[in-house]
Protein backbone atom coordinates (compact mmCIF):
# COMPACT_ATOMS: atom_id res chain seq x y z
CA UNK A 1 0.00 0.00 0.00
CA UNK A 2 1.27 3.63 -0.82
CA UNK A 3 0.47 6.25 1.50
CA UNK A 4 0.57 9.83 0.09
CA UNK A 5 1.62 12.51 2.73
CA UNK A 6 0.60 16.19 1.70
CA UNK A 7 1.88 19.51 3.43
CA UNK A 8 -0.47 22.34 2.43
CA UNK A 9 0.97 25.46 3.43
CA UNK A 10 -0.36 28.95 2.88
CA UNK A 11 1.82 29.67 -0.49
CA UNK A 12 2.97 26.57 -1.30
CA UNK A 13 2.06 22.35 -1.57
CA UNK A 14 4.54 20.21 -0.44
CA UNK A 15 4.11 16.11 -0.96
CA UNK A 16 5.64 12.87 -1.60
CA UNK A 17 4.90 9.39 -1.13
CA UNK A 18 5.46 6.65 1.43
CA UNK A 19 5.26 2.45 2.03
CA UNK A 20 5.33 0.34 5.00
CA UNK A 21 7.33 -0.76 6.96
CA UNK A 22 9.94 1.85 6.18
CA UNK A 23 7.56 5.06 5.50
CA UNK A 24 10.77 6.57 4.38
CA UNK A 25 10.94 9.79 2.38
CA UNK A 26 12.88 9.44 -0.82
CA UNK A 27 11.52 12.55 -3.29
CA UNK A 28 9.85 15.61 -2.27
CA UNK A 29 7.70 17.43 -4.86
CA UNK A 30 6.88 20.89 -4.98
CA UNK A 31 3.25 22.43 -6.49
CA UNK A 32 3.00 26.58 -6.61
CA UNK A 33 -0.85 25.55 -6.81
CA UNK A 34 -3.93 23.23 -6.24
CA UNK A 35 -3.25 22.51 -10.18
CA UNK A 36 -0.20 21.83 -10.12
CA UNK A 37 -0.42 19.15 -7.48
CA UNK A 38 -3.49 17.66 -9.27
CA UNK A 39 -1.69 17.28 -12.49
CA UNK A 40 1.44 16.05 -10.64
CA UNK A 41 -0.69 12.70 -8.48
CA UNK A 42 -2.93 12.00 -11.61
CA UNK A 43 -0.54 8.62 -12.17
CA UNK A 44 -2.14 7.84 -8.29
CA UNK A 45 -4.59 5.72 -7.69
CA UNK A 46 -6.29 3.44 -5.00
CA UNK A 47 -3.75 5.27 -2.51
CA UNK A 48 -3.96 6.52 0.97
CA UNK A 49 -3.32 10.47 1.65
CA UNK A 50 -2.16 11.68 5.28
CA UNK A 51 -2.87 15.75 4.87
CA UNK A 52 -1.68 18.74 6.98
CA UNK A 53 -3.17 21.94 6.30
CA UNK A 54 -2.32 25.05 7.55
CA UNK A 55 -4.59 26.61 4.83
CA UNK A 56 -8.11 28.09 4.91
CA UNK A 57 -11.27 25.68 4.65
CA UNK A 58 -12.09 26.44 0.78
CA UNK A 59 -8.72 25.63 0.17
CA UNK A 60 -8.59 22.54 2.34
CA UNK A 61 -11.88 21.14 0.87
CA UNK A 62 -10.69 21.64 -2.76
CA UNK A 63 -7.47 19.53 -1.99
CA UNK A 64 -9.12 16.88 -0.29
CA UNK A 65 -12.04 16.75 -3.09
CA UNK A 66 -9.14 16.67 -5.72
CA UNK A 67 -7.18 14.08 -3.83
CA UNK A 68 -10.49 11.71 -3.73
CA UNK A 69 -11.37 12.12 -7.04
CA UNK A 70 -8.02 9.98 -8.03
CA UNK A 71 -9.45 7.52 -5.56
CA UNK A 72 -7.55 8.08 -2.84
CA UNK A 73 -8.69 8.09 0.80
CA UNK A 74 -7.87 10.85 2.80
CA UNK A 75 -7.54 11.37 5.97
CA UNK A 76 -6.91 14.78 7.46
CA UNK A 77 -3.94 14.71 10.57
CA UNK A 78 -4.49 16.33 13.70
CA UNK A 79 -3.50 16.46 17.63
CA UNK A 80 -6.33 13.63 17.60
CA UNK A 81 -4.79 11.69 15.68
CA UNK A 82 -2.98 8.72 17.39
CA UNK A 83 0.96 9.66 17.17
CA UNK A 84 3.95 8.82 19.01
CA UNK A 85 4.23 11.93 21.30
CA UNK A 86 2.75 12.75 24.39
CA UNK A 87 0.83 16.13 23.90
CA UNK A 88 1.43 18.67 26.88
CA UNK A 89 -0.59 21.24 25.30
CA UNK A 90 -3.71 22.61 26.79
CA UNK A 91 -5.90 23.27 23.48
CA UNK A 92 -4.91 20.45 21.40
CA UNK A 93 -8.21 21.65 19.20
CA UNK A 94 -6.66 24.63 18.37
CA UNK A 95 -3.13 23.46 17.60
CA UNK A 96 -1.69 24.13 14.36
CA UNK A 97 -1.35 20.50 12.69
CA UNK A 98 2.00 21.79 11.11
CA UNK A 99 3.58 22.27 14.56
CA UNK A 100 2.84 19.06 16.06
CA UNK A 101 3.99 17.65 12.54
CA UNK A 102 7.73 19.04 13.29
CA UNK A 103 7.41 18.12 16.79
CA UNK A 104 6.87 14.44 15.69
CA UNK A 105 9.51 15.18 12.93
CA UNK A 106 12.48 16.06 15.83
CA UNK A 107 11.55 13.26 17.96
CA UNK A 108 12.36 10.88 15.19
CA UNK A 109 15.80 13.22 14.46
CA UNK A 110 16.45 12.84 17.90
CA UNK A 111 14.86 10.42 20.06
CA UNK A 112 14.81 10.52 23.85
CA UNK A 113 16.70 14.10 23.74
CA UNK A 114 15.43 17.62 23.91
CA UNK A 115 15.10 18.97 20.83
CA UNK A 116 13.63 22.63 20.05
CA UNK A 117 12.21 23.65 16.35
CA UNK A 118 12.22 26.78 14.92
CA UNK A 119 9.79 26.70 11.99
CA UNK A 120 10.75 30.04 9.74
CA UNK A 121 7.59 30.26 7.21
CA UNK A 122 4.52 32.81 7.18
CA UNK A 123 4.95 32.95 11.00
CA UNK A 124 7.54 31.49 13.44
CA UNK A 125 7.14 29.13 15.26
CA UNK A 126 8.89 27.57 18.02
CA UNK A 127 8.30 23.49 18.63
CA UNK A 128 9.80 22.26 21.82
CA UNK A 129 10.24 18.82 22.69
CA UNK A 130 11.35 16.78 26.03
CA UNK A 131 13.58 14.06 25.96
CA UNK A 132 10.51 12.54 28.05
CA UNK A 133 9.00 12.51 24.32
CA UNK A 134 6.53 15.10 25.70
CA UNK A 135 5.22 17.81 23.21
CA UNK A 136 5.48 21.50 25.18
CA UNK A 137 4.25 23.34 22.88
CA UNK A 138 6.36 26.81 22.34
CA UNK A 139 5.49 29.85 20.72
CA UNK A 140 4.08 32.32 17.48
CA UNK A 141 5.21 34.99 15.82
CA UNK A 142 4.84 36.76 12.60
CA UNK A 143 7.13 35.70 9.86
CA UNK A 144 9.56 37.72 7.97
CA UNK A 145 7.13 38.34 5.19
CA UNK A 146 4.19 39.39 7.58
CA UNK A 147 6.17 41.95 9.65
CA UNK A 148 7.51 43.89 6.27
CA UNK A 149 3.85 43.21 4.64
CA UNK A 150 2.22 44.89 7.75
CA UNK A 151 5.08 48.21 8.28
CA UNK A 152 3.88 49.02 4.63
CA UNK A 153 -0.11 48.08 5.14
CA UNK A 154 -0.36 49.91 8.47
CA UNK A 155 1.79 53.20 7.68
CA UNK A 156 1.61 55.47 4.95
CA UNK A 157 4.41 55.75 4.09
CA UNK A 158 7.03 53.12 4.66
CA UNK A 159 7.66 51.04 1.42
CA UNK A 160 7.60 47.51 0.60
CA UNK A 161 11.23 45.87 0.90
CA UNK A 162 12.98 43.04 -0.31
CA UNK A 163 14.78 40.77 2.76
CA UNK A 164 17.77 40.42 0.41
CA UNK A 165 18.87 43.79 0.78
CA UNK A 166 19.54 43.18 4.56
CA UNK A 167 23.07 43.75 5.31
CA UNK A 168 23.41 43.13 9.07
CA UNK A 169 22.33 44.37 12.46
CA UNK A 170 23.47 48.23 12.57
CA UNK A 171 22.18 51.87 13.03
CA UNK A 172 20.11 52.40 9.41
CA UNK A 173 21.36 55.54 8.03
CA UNK A 174 18.33 55.12 5.69
CA UNK A 175 14.60 54.10 5.65
CA UNK A 176 15.49 51.05 4.21
CA UNK A 177 18.44 49.75 6.08
CA UNK A 178 16.23 51.07 8.88
CA UNK A 179 13.37 48.89 8.68
CA UNK A 180 15.68 45.84 7.83
CA UNK A 181 18.20 46.17 10.62
CA UNK A 182 15.05 46.24 13.23
CA UNK A 183 12.63 43.90 11.89
CA UNK A 184 15.18 40.95 10.40
CA UNK A 185 17.24 41.76 13.64
CA UNK A 186 14.40 41.60 15.40
CA UNK A 187 13.49 37.94 14.63
CA UNK A 188 17.16 37.64 15.12
CA UNK A 189 17.36 38.23 18.40
CA UNK A 190 13.82 36.45 19.23
CA UNK A 191 14.98 33.48 18.02
CA UNK A 192 18.35 33.56 20.24
CA UNK A 193 16.25 34.61 23.24
CA UNK A 194 13.88 31.92 23.06
CA UNK A 195 16.59 29.37 22.27
CA UNK A 196 18.76 30.91 25.15
CA UNK A 197 15.85 30.98 27.40
CA UNK A 198 14.73 27.18 26.35
CA UNK A 199 17.92 26.04 27.37
CA UNK A 200 18.44 27.60 30.69
CA UNK A 201 15.08 26.17 31.76
CA UNK A 202 14.84 21.80 30.16
CA UNK A 203 19.04 21.37 29.70
CA UNK A 204 21.05 21.31 26.47
CA UNK A 205 18.25 21.31 23.32
CA UNK A 206 18.85 20.07 19.97
CA UNK A 207 17.69 23.32 17.58
CA UNK A 208 16.28 22.14 14.16
CA UNK A 209 15.66 24.92 11.68
CA UNK A 210 12.84 24.54 8.84
CA UNK A 211 10.65 26.50 7.23
CA UNK A 212 11.10 28.38 3.69
CA UNK A 213 13.21 31.23 5.46
CA UNK A 214 15.13 29.26 7.51
CA UNK A 215 18.51 28.98 5.13
CA UNK A 216 17.93 32.60 5.21
CA UNK A 217 18.00 32.91 9.05
CA UNK A 218 20.44 30.07 9.12
CA UNK A 219 22.75 32.26 7.48
CA UNK A 220 23.40 35.04 10.47
CA UNK A 221 21.88 32.62 13.84
CA UNK A 222 25.23 31.56 15.46
CA UNK A 223 23.73 28.97 16.94
CA UNK A 224 24.51 25.42 16.22
CA UNK A 225 21.34 23.89 14.48
CA UNK A 226 20.42 21.27 12.32
CA UNK A 227 18.17 22.28 9.07
CA UNK A 228 16.12 19.85 7.49
CA UNK A 229 13.42 21.40 4.94
CA UNK A 230 10.64 18.85 5.07
CA UNK A 231 9.94 18.45 8.62
CA UNK A 232 6.27 18.49 8.73
CA UNK A 233 6.37 15.53 6.11
CA UNK A 234 8.64 13.60 8.64
CA UNK A 235 6.38 14.38 11.23
CA UNK A 236 3.73 12.96 8.94
CA UNK A 237 5.48 9.97 7.42
CA UNK A 238 6.83 8.93 11.12
CA UNK A 239 2.42 8.89 12.41
CA UNK A 240 1.77 6.75 9.74
CA UNK A 241 4.88 4.35 10.62
CA UNK A 242 3.49 4.75 14.23
CA UNK A 243 -0.03 3.16 13.22
CA UNK A 244 1.24 0.91 11.25
CA UNK A 245 3.78 -0.65 14.46
CA UNK A 246 0.76 -0.24 16.47
CA UNK A 247 -2.19 -1.50 14.99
Amino acid sequence: MMFLIVDQGNTVIKWTSVMPPEFEIQKVHFAPSLQDFLSQISFYSGSKALICSVANDTMYNALKEGIERHNIACTTFSAHIPHPLINGYETPNTLGPDRLADAIGAWHLFPCQNSLVIDFGSCNNYELVLSSGTYMGGGISPGLQMRLKALHDYTGKLPTLNPEDFSGIHPGLNTKDCILSATLGGILAEAESIIHHYDALFGPLNIIFTGGNAPFFGKYLKIKNFAHPDLVLTGLAQTLKYHFETK
